[in-house]
């Protein structure tokens, strides 16, 4: 997360660079798979419902692995950039900018710096706002670093187009892939699961308290939570992840550290 933070700090045109790659291989696997077609040959029906589990499963895990890579938590920074990238796109984004937008969640959790602050909103709004306070934030750090010009709020804009010109190419390529079937009884699902499902991490975990002060929470109060974070290797135990992000799973903390992180 360091390097690519580094990176966008100094170079301008980083996400351009990085985006406008991503589209141009984007379209090409597209244009290929359009070409080769399918390699799944399944039939959507009744019996496509036992794929439900495996979407729910596959929308808690990936995302958790593709949030360990962010860190850095696996043995090698390859390791971390390309299963980072693969399950990413999973998610319809590219790894590096989720890094850069959870760098600024950690620096600054619960400011107006924070790209996804659920102060004062409903879980309905913050998951519609989420994406657009994100842009906007990340915008400001772009132009506080590089200078707020005509020219860098336009390579900017570009960088916008780009980010959401890829979440459409990844989703085509998804279908592609997997055909039609597969993409309705799977993907979508597991797309569902994780965009619910990470939201209310967010959302829930940031609780603001009697005097005002918002505290980051660790939630294992009920059947729910303690189901998701058996699946989904501690997501919601946050207030152990923000004090440590090096851990893979925050319910587990190392005997040597539980007295800083209680």
């Amino acid at each position: 997360m360091n390097a690519t933070w580094a990176a966008f700090k100094r170079d301008p045109y980083y996400l351009t660079s990085y985006l406008g790659l991503h589209v141009a291989v984007l379209t090409a696997v597209g244009l290929l798979m359009r070409h080769w077609g399918t390699p799944f040959h399944y039939e959507l029906s009744w019996s496509s419902l036992w794929l439900l589990p495996l979407a729910f499963i596959a929308g808690i895990q990936i995302p958790v692995l593709m949030h360990n890579c962010t860190h850095g938590n696996l043995k090698s920074n390859w390791l971390n950039n390309v299963i980072g990238e693969l399950t990413a796109f999973f998610c319809l984004m590219g790894v590096n900018v989720v890094r850069i937008n959870h760098n600024l969640h950690h620096a600054f959790a619960d400011t107006h710096r924070d790209p996804h602050d659920p102060a004062g909103k409903s879980f309905f709004t913050f998951i519609f706002t989420a994406q657009i306070t994100g842009v906007q934030i990340i915008r400001s750090s772009y132009l506080k670093f590089h200078g707020d010009t005509p020219y860098h709020r336009s390579l900017f804009f570009v960088n916008v187009i780009l980010q959401y010109l890829g979440h459409g190419l990844r989703a085509w390529v998804w279908y592609l892939v997997l055909g039609q079937a597969l993409f309705i009884a799977f993907y979508v699902p597991a797309f569902i699961t994780f965009s619910l499902a990470f939201a209310h991490v967010n959302y829930i975990t940031h609780q603001k308290g009697r005097d005002g002060d918002v505290e980051v929470i660790n939630k294992d109060d009920n059947l729910y939570y303690n189901f998701i974070n058996f699946i989904g290797s501690g997501v919601y135990y946050h207030k152990n992840h923000h004090r440590n992000p090096k851990l893979m799973n925050p319910m587990k903390i190392p005997v040597r550290a539980q007295r800083s992180i209680s």
